[in-house]
């Protein structure tokens, strides 16, 4: 008996069968790879934002830090349309505490003053299913102390 014969065409039929799924999952390898760099890079203009703004003088110019967090993320100063960062600056009287104004009295002094940005970047999907999101949004945070004059 010869079975080589018979076998000819079974690596061309698991081919058929496997090749879809294959091609799915690396489809949504790439999406998750594209949606964790975007993340990534949004946490960065972030920070590098709330660092800016932690510089004495900087916390109260919002429009300065946005544009900060912007150029980090988009290379472009006024963002895309798939990046919105907000900039906002707060005080309170302990790390972590409740909110407090610059001219509230603090029992350990002066109160803290932070910057904090806050933005999210959206990212496409390259292969939309029914029932799956089209797209992925990123949040990202970041709160910086203000550096006091000496």
């Amino acid at each position: 008996m010869n079975f080589r014969r018979a076998d000819q065409g079974n690596a061309l039929v698991e081919l058929a069968v496997m090749l879809p799924m294959l091609l799915l999952i690396v489809c949504f390898l790439f999406d998750t790879a594209i949606w964790v760099q975007r993340a990534l890079q949004t946490q960065a203009a972030v920070a590098s934002a709330a660092a800016y703004g932690a510089i004495p003088g900087n916390a109260t110019n919002h429009t300065a830090i946005q544009q900060v967090a912007n150029y980090d993320a988009t290379g472009n100063l006024n963002g895309t349309s798939g990046f919105n960062a907000v900039a906002t600056d707060f005080y309170t009287c302990s790390p972590g505490g409740s909110a407090a104004t610059e001219t509230t009295s603090c029992s350990s002094g002066a109160p803290y003053h932070y910057v904090k940005v806050t933005a999210t970047a959206t990212v496409n999907r390259v292969l939309g299913f029914p029932g799956i999101p089209s797209s992925l949004t990123t949040p990202a945070v970041a709160i910086y102390r203000v550096e006091v004059k000496p």
